[in-house]
């Protein structure tokens, strides 16, 4: 006591805090000296991707069935079958005979038993008043005196010669007979065609018969 009654007096410090002291101390540093505020930081919220669109089922179209190169009837030439410079329907001209009756799903009446150079045939299932010309075992022309049996531009039986003479012009040509008949002969200009005929039998002014066949055969008056 006697001790720090002396140092008090002195007026000397001493830089050691009693525990009271310290304590006070701490406290007032605490309260005195404001802490760093935390600041909030926004996580900002992400939207959610939109849904997928589903994409339209595609239907399937049914494909067109392919179209024959060749129609085969079920039975020989129609009325409504069309004559050409190069034969009738699916039978053209420089077929075989048999080739010719396959195509046309028919079979040829008045083919010979021998082995002639020339004969005509009909079909078996077919219209009447048409006549094939058969040459050396091949179909080479055709006859027909059927009224509906006509060509693509509908000429045939009971045209009137004028009729033929305006629709075919210097492609017609026509040759008097003695018994007053007229022969007109349609010669195509087309390089494909030129070695057939189209030949119309006119009486008394309007188209009695027509054939239509291959230079050499259809301008034949018979085998």
């Amino acid at each position: 006591m006697t001790v720090a009654a002396i140092a008090a007096a002195c007026g000397g410090s001493d830089d050691t805090l009693t525990t009271s002291e310290a304590e006070t101390a701490e406290v007032v540093a605490e309260t005195s000296t404001p802490r760093p505020t935390r600041t909030q930081v926004s996580v900002p919220t992400s939207s959610p991707l939109p849904s997928a669109t589903s994409l339209p089922t595609a239907t399937a179209l049914p494909l067109d069935a392919p179209t024959p190169a060749v129609i085969i009837l079920e039975g020989a030439f129609t009325n409504s079958s069309r004559v050409t410079t190069v034969g009738i329907d699916e039978v053209f001209f420089g077929m075989q005979a048999a080739e010719a009756a396959e195509a046309a799903s028919t079979e040829w009446v008045g083919e010979p038993n021998d082995d002639s150079d020339c004969y005509l045939v009909t079909p078996i299932d077919g219209p009447d008043r048409i006549t094939l010309w058969v040459v050396n075992g091949r179909i080479e022309a055709v006859d027909i005196a059927h009224p509906e049996i006509r060509t693509p531009s509908k000429f045939g039986v009971g045209n009137t010669l004028e009729e033929l003479q305006t629709q075919l012009g210097d492609r017609l040509t026509t040759t008097n007979n003695a018994n007053g008949s007229v022969t007109a002969t349609f010669t195509p200009t087309d390089d494909g065609d030129k070695d057939y005929r189209l030949i119309f039998e006119v009486v008394d002014n309007r188209v009695a018969s027509y054939r239509a066949g291959r230079v050499g055969v259809v301008d034949r008056s018979s085998c």
